[in-house]
C-alpha cells in the first residue's frame, strides 16, 4: 500500500504528455470491477475487505453492506452506491461518508464542481433514496467526534439518512473516472466505545503499483476523466507529426546518399 497524495504528479515533456493528462495517485477501476460490494464478515471486526467495531456486534457477520454499480455512459459516469443496515433502532445508518477528489489532474480546485453535483443540483442528475438534502457543509474534508472510529480524515461528501430504511441509495453522473478509495458509515445512536460503525480496511492509502486484489478499497470517482484535453490532444498531434516528418526527411537523405 502507498499513503494517498493529494495533488497529481507534475510532467515535464511532450513525451510524457499522454501519460501525464491521466496521472493521479490513485488506480483506476477496471471495467470488470464496476459492479461490487463489501459485505462485513464474521464477528471479529475485521473481515470482506471491512473494519467494523465488534464491541457494537450488531453490524458484524453480514450485518452491513456497501455495494456499488457504474455504468460508462461514454461521455460520463453514473454511479450508484447502496448501503444495506439493520432497521434496528440505533443500529440504523446515521451518515456515510464517500471520498472524493477535492482537485482535477491539473490541481485545480473541485469543491464548487461537487457541490454543482450534490449541493445545487445544476449538474450530475443527483437522486437518493432515504437520505436528506445535502448541504455545502456536507462537501469537503471530514473529521471530528461525529465520525467516531475513522482513521484519519477524509476528503469527501456527507449522505445522512433522514428516514427509516434497511437500505440508503445515492446516485450521481459525473465525467470523473472510478479509482479505488475511500468510505466510512456509522449508526444513529450509539456514542463513545458502542459507537457502531465501519470502514474499508485500507483506508487512508491507495493500492500499491501493479496490485492485483482490490478487496481493502471501494470503487469511488476520482478527479480525472481519464481523457486526455483536447489541448493535450493537439499538442500531441503535433509532436507526433514532427516525428514523422523527421523519419521521412531521414529515410529521403538517405536514399539520396
Amino acid at each position: 500500500m502507498i499513503m494517498k497524495r493529494m495533488a497529481a504528479a507534475t510532467c515535464g515533456g511532450f513525451t510524457a504528455l499522454l501519460v501525464c493528462t491521466a496521472a493521479q495517485a490513485s488506480v483506476f477501476v477496471d471495467s470488470a470491477n464496476y459492479v461490487g460490494s463489501r459485505t462485513t464478515v464474521g464477528t471479529s471486526g475485521s473481515g470482506g475487505g471491512l473494519q467494523w467495531n465488534p464491541a457494537a456486534g450488531i453490524w458484524s457477520d453480514g450485518g452491513f453492506s456497501i455495494s456499488w454499480q457504474i455504468t460508462n455512459n461514454g461521455a460520463d459516469y453514473t454511479y450508484r452506491y447502496t448501503i444495506d443496515t439493520p432497521l434496528s433502532g440505533s443500529a440504523q445508518l446515521s451518515h456515510w461518508l464517500l471520498e472524493l477528489s477535492p482537485t482535477d489532474a491539473n490541481g485545480n480546485s473541485l469543491e464548487s464542481y461537487w457541490e454543482s453535483v450534490f449541493v445545487s443540483n445544476t449538474q450530475g442528475d443527483y437522486s437518493d433514496i432515504g437520505i436528506a438534502a445535502v448541504t455545502a457543509g456536507d462537501v469537503g474534508p471530514a473529521t471530528g467526534a461525529s465520525n467516531v472510529g475513522m482513521p484519519s480524515a477524509l476528503w469527501g461528501v456527507r449522505f445522512t439518512r433522514d428516514t427509516a430504511l434497511t437500505e440508503t441509495v445515492v446516485q450521481f453522473t459525473t465525467t470523473q473516472a472510478p479509482v479505488w478509495g475511500d468510505f466510512y458509515a456509522r449508526d444513529s445512536g450509539g456514542t463513545g466505545a458502542g459507537t457502531v460503525y465501519a470502514y474499508n480496511l485500507g483506508f487512508g492509502t491507495d493500492p500499491t503499483a501493479g496490485a492485483t486484489s482490490f478487496l481493502d478499497w471501494i470503487a469511488r470517482p476520482d478527479g480525472d476523466s481519464r481523457l486526455p484535453e483536447p489541448t493535450s490532444l493537439a499538442l500531441l498531434a503535433l509532436v507526433l507529426t514532427g516525428w514523422g516528418v523527421g523519419a521521412m526527411r531521414g529515410k529521403q537523405n538517405k536514399g539520396s546518399n
